[in-house]
């Protein structure tokens, strides 16, 4: 039960992480961001508290964006301080063996580099499958789906991935819906191109 109570976290994470994202850069919100991206630090803080295999998964990811420069407005740093403030609050979640933690955090890491790395080369030429694979980031879910298999207890913040990205591809969504909708112009890197 407690494994898809989880999931729900990890879906809203993404959702809001991606909508506090697009507040500031295609909606130019920048203080209704602030909402969003303080829910998805409170987030991450839970989920990496819980446990040994969400607090390697999360900050692989976490350092793949900063190392990739993602992390480019000051709003996200409340985000930053919230996971800190939760994990001082909660404690780090016991580490069973070191050593596999961090081969299995430096794997994530290569994985995520590439990830935010090809995604900017991908959303300039959005034709082929190879773009589309970095567009969605699947090298990490293939990663966290592979490293599964030889440590089970990773299987749920494996899949947990998976509905972080499912919450952030949705609000990407509603985003790009709405703006349409009303025909607001597009400020954000990522543009479809023409016909």
């Amino acid at each position: 039960m407690i494994e898809w109570l989880l999931l729900i976290v990890y879906l809203s994470a993404g959702f809001m992480l991606k909508l506090g994202d697009d507040l500031l850069d295609v909606l130019k919100e920048p203080k209704l961001s602030l909402l969003p991206l303080g829910f998805s630090g409170v987030s991450f803080g839970l989920l990496m508290s819980y446990s040994e295999w969400d607090l390697v998964l999360l900050t692989a990811i976490l350092i793949g964006v900063i190392v990739s420069r993602k992390v480019n407005r000051p709003q996200f740093l409340l985000g930053f301080t919230l996971i800190a403030i939760i994990l001082f609050v909660n404690g780090l979640p016991v580490i069973s063996d070191l050593f596999v933690w961090c081969a299995i955090l430096a794997v994530l890491l290569i994985a995520a580099v590439i990830d935010e790395v090809q995604n900017d080369r991908a959303d300039s030429n959005q034709d082929t499958y190879l773009s589309k694979f970095f567009l969605y980031r699947f090298t990490l879910k293939i990663a966290v789906l592979i490293l599964s298999l030889p440590y089970p207890g990773f299987f749920w913040a494996a899949i947990g991935l998976w509905a972080f990205d499912v919450g952030y591809e949705l609000a990407g969504w509603l985003v790009r819906r709405s703006k349409e909708e009303t025909g607001m112009k597009d400020y954000s890197i990522r543009q479809e191109k023409p016909g």
